[in-house]
């Protein structure tokens, strides 16, 4: 990308008004992070659990309730466990996509789990 006053444009020529063209430019764009939007999503993952896990401590509930009878059934290693599952089986779907399709799968993951963990922090930081 170049920044020329204002607009930020990249080095992909898009017409004006088409929604598949400028979602085409998009996602190549995403593909050149794809590497960064997995370490998000890995990093995430293990703040989110540990978040978790320290928020129970403290008294606060699990909001998922499938997830919560889990947690208090085998212990917070269960929500690691099925984050890493989602992780394998998302690394298993993202193979099967083309590069500029396949970009959503990390994405698709590292925005809810960024979420959960900027909600988790925020909750931690009132108490």
């Amino acid at each position: 990308m170049v920044a020329e006053g204002d607009v930020l444009r990249t080095d992909r020529t898009v017409s004006i008004g088409t929604i598949d063209g400028w979602c085409s430019a998009l996602l190549d764009e995403l593909v050149a992070v794809e590497r960064e939007l997995w370490l998000v999503v890995a990093v995430t993952l293990i703040i989110d659990v540990w978040l978790t896990h320290v928020g129970l401590q403290h008294g606060l509930q699990e909001g998922n309730p499938l997830m919560r009878a889990a947690i208090e059934t085998f212990g917070i290693a269960v929500l690691g466990l099925t984050k890493v599952g989602v992780l394998g089986m998302a690394g298993l779907i993202r193979q099967l996509l083309s590069d500029q399709r396949g970009v959503v799968v990390p994405l698709g993951l590292a925005l809810p789990w960024v979420a959960a963990v900027v909600i988790n922090a925020t909750l931690l930081l009132s108490l």
